[in-house]
Parts: structure tokens; C-alpha cells; sequence
């Protein structure tokens, strides 16, 4: 099946590296190294434009995704393989000046912030989603004044649900009146996470080309692509007297990569402390590098589809609303794979271009594309005739997508079902 679906994709894509656009990812990263975290860069609020629709047409339902906002690391264990380490090497006097500089800074920030808080949505993640739904509310007024009936469903994470909550809170500031239906069910994962454990209709995932394998289709080795681009003893042996000190742990690459993680999500935690002078800018872009590559790895359709179904419950559920005839919005909370998986299988903004190899990954695609609190929707309108059109807007921004435009970022409706029939069922 995923051989199938993988050949289809790449077929139907445009093959190339583009080292022009790998060249502006890679200056945007150096002018704001928040982006080298990834998938814990901050959504980015921003004035943005707001194309009306074509004369005749009129907004009918609005489908959204939303990744949960800002959150802690995702449990105790993925603290303590940094800290710990860090704590081990301090009891045994085995830290430099700057090792023991960063222990300190490192160590009060988690007792301070991040102590049984694991996994958690931040108060930054909360405000996020809050201001999101009033930014959608006054970008699509002409929909919501028509009182549509709102379904909001969330994956049965905490953080996820909370996010769900912050936003319908956003929305009824706006507008009271509304009527929201609050759900975190196993019966609505494969509309927002499918892979997940959880989910009911998950398929089996023991078999050995199954949805939900993962393969890098160039055959990349791992270690390879990682020792290519960082010098781990050289960043460890900044922090350890030995360098090798973490190998009793997880290993040299594993703690650098951990202390990474540490690093780069501070920005997402109530705190004005800061770790990220330790790296330098080339170190940012380089761990990023490895970074993007795991989440290509875990979400671009030529790697993975096992978040496919949330792609045809997305089609489904909106044939659906747009023949009832009623103003509707549809809101979904989950998670970066799945939300990854969608704009690159629709292909916003060239996401779905495939590089000859996996050294063209950051040419074109780059994860903090789905920053903490990413956000996108697809808003439908219909005319007299029963023409559907629609567009679709990620981080408040209007995307191209590889469709013929109506107007604009106006684009036929049965234009990208016909894609996306052709990409993955063929």
C-alpha cells in the first residue's frame, strides 16, 4: 500500500532540490534562531492580507487544524537526559567553567518553570490559541455573523484539549452568541491524529509496508546525515572536561541533541531566561538540519501516510457540511505530525515538492512551518449555481497551491479533490 502511495507522490511532484529557496530558509533561520528549534518555534502573529471571495460567492464552512499551543518538554524522562547528565557530571566535578555555568542556569530554570509540568500546555500556549480564534473570527466575520454551529474536537492529550478550550474562549469573547460543541473522543482521532495508539480505526502497524512504516525513500543512514553536519564532541567538550562523559548515558550525540531540545523550548515556558547564547548561529542551523530531517522522516507524505485518513475525513467532513446548507466551522486540535502531514500532502506553498535526496530537504520544507499554536484552515464558498471555491490560509498568511486559481488564492474545490484522489488512491 505505502509503495503504492509513495511511487503516486513522487510522480506527481516536482523533483528538485532548489538550492535558491535552501538559501532563504537558511538566512531566515540566522536572522531569528528561534526558527532552528523547529517544531518549538512560537507562532508568529503578524498582519497579514485578507482576499474577499470573487463577486457571487459567499463563505459556507470554514475547516480548521490547529496544533496544540506552547508546551513544557513532554515528560520527566526527556528533562533528565539533558539534566541529569548535566547534574551527574557536577556531582563528580567533571564540568568546565561554562559546563558548571550552564548547569546552574539550566537547573534553577527547571525548578523555577518546568517541575511537574511535564507535557503540560504553557499560559503562552493558552494565550495563543485564545488570540487565534479572534484573529480568524474578524478575518472570516461574514461567516461567523451567520451564526454557523461550531464542532471542536481535540485529541485526548491534555494540552490539546486546554488549546481546544483557550480557543472556543476566544471565539465566544467575540461573539456569545455562538453555539460550540466540545469534543476529545476516540471516536474523532482519525479526523485529528490517526497514528495515534488510541485511535480505534488504527490499522495494523506490524506490517511490514504498512501505513503507518516510515521509510526514508533515498535510503539515507542516519548517523551519517547527523556526523555530516555537527560536531558533537566539540559542543560536548565545551560542557565536559571528557567529552565522552554523557557516553555512559545515551551517548555524546544523544545528550547534545537532548541539551537541544532544553534549549530551544525555553522560548516556550513563562521564563526570560535563555540558553541559546551557548550555540553558535552555525550550531543552530545545523541541529536544525537534523531536527527538520526526523520530522520530515516522521510527517512528508513520501516518507510516511499514517495520517493519511485525517486527510480524507477533512474531504468528507466537508462535502458534507457544504451540501446541509448551513453555515458551519469544523475545529480540530492535535498535533505537529499530523498538521505537517496535511499542508505537505495538499501542497501549501510548494511543500509537497519532493528533493532528489535528503540533503535537498531544507531547500524546500522546514518544520517550524508548524510552530507551537500552527494553525491552518481551508474557507469554503459556494454561489448560486452550486460552484464550490475555497482557500486555504496557514499562520494567517493566503498559500499557493499547485492548483489553476479562480482568483487569486481562490481555488476550485473538486481541482484539489481530483489532486489528492490522483496522489494517493491511484
Amino acid at each position: 500500500m505505502i509503495r503504492k502511495i509513495l511511487i503516486g507522490f513522487f510522480v506527481g511532484m516536482a523533483l528538485c532540490a532548489v538550492p535558491a529557496s535552501a538559501q532563504s530558509i537558511k538566512e531566515e533561520i540566522y536572522a531569528d534562531l528561534n526558527k532552528a528549534g523547529g517544531v518549538y518555534y512560537m507562532y508568529q502573529f503578524k498582519d497579514h492580507k485578507v482576499t474577499q471571495p470573487p463577486k457571487g460567492y459567499t463563505p459556507v464552512y470554514l475547516s480548521h487544524y490547529g496544533r496544540h499551543g506552547a508546551r513544557y518538554l513532554l515528560n520527566d524522562v526527556q528533562y533528565e537526559r539533558s539534566l541529569g547528565v548535566l547534574r551527574a557530571a557536577h556531582e563528580q566535578d567533571a564540568l568546565t567553567p561554562l559546563g558548571e555555568k550552564i548547569w546552574q542556569e539550566a537547573s534553577t530554570y527547571f525548578e523555577e518553570t518546568c517541575k511537574y509540568r511535564y507535557g503540560d500546555l504553557t499560559p503562552l500556549g493558552w494565550r495563543q490559541h485564545f488570540n487565534i480564534a479572534q484573529e480568524i473570527y474578524r478575518d472570516n466575520k461574514k461567516l461567523f455573523k451567520k451564526h454557523p454551529f461550531v464542532t471542536a474536537g481535540a485529541s485526548q492529550v491534555p494540552r490539546c484539549i486546554v488549546s481546544m478550550t483557550a480557543f472556543c474562549q476566544g471565539l465566544t469573547k467575540m461573539d456569545p452568541s455562538l453555539q460550540i460543541y466540545e469534543a476529545a473522543s476516540k471516536a474523532e482521532l482519525d479526523d485529528i491524529i490517526p497514528h495515534s495508539k488510541d485511535n480505534p480505526r488504527r490499522e495494523n502497524v506490524q506490517m511490514e509496508e504498512g501505513r503507518y512504516k516510515r521509510k526514508d525513500p533515498w535510503g539515507t543512514d542516519l548517523k551519517g546525515f547527523i556526523d555530516a553536519r555537527v560536531d558533537y564532541m566539540a559542543i560536548a567538550g565545551r560542557i565536559f572536561k571528557d567529552p565522552d562523559f554523557p557516553k555512559p548515558f545515551r551517548g555524546t550525540r544523544a545528550f547534545v541533541t537532548d541539551f537541544y531540545d532544553l534549549v530551544f523550548n525555553m522560548q516556550c515556558t513563562p521564563t526570560d531566561r535563555s540558553l541559546m547564547w551557548f550555540f553558535s548561529p552555525d550550531e543552530c542551523y545545523q541541529l536544525w538540519e537534523v531536527n527538520n530531517y526526523i520530522h520530515y522522516m516522521e510527517s512528508a507524505p513520501t516518507a510516511t501516510v499514517r495520517d493519511l485518513p485525517a486527510l480524507w475525513n477533512l474531504i468528507d467532513d466537508a462535502d458534507l457540511k457544504i451540501a446541509s446548507g448551513k453555515p458551519s466551522v469544523r475545529l480540530r486540535f492535535g498535533h505537529d505530525t499530523a498538521f505537517l502531514f496535511l499542508i505537505s500532502a495538499i501542497g501549501a506553498d510548494g511543500f509537497d515538492i519532493v528533493p532528489d535526496s535528503a540533503d535537498g530537504i531544507s531547500a524546500t520544507w522546514y518544520n517550524y512551518r508548524a510552530p507551537m499554536a500552527a494553525t491552518f484552515y481551508l474557507l469554503f464558498c459556494k454561489n448560486k449555481k452550486g460552484d464550490v471555491i475555497f482557500k486555504m490560509v496557514v499562520g494567517g498568511d493566503e498559500v499557493k497551491l499547485p492548483l489553476e486559481a479562480v482568483s487569486g488564492p481562490w481555488y476550485r474545490w473538486d481541482d484539489l479533490k481530483a489532486l489528492m484522489e490522483r496522489r494517493f488512491r491511484q
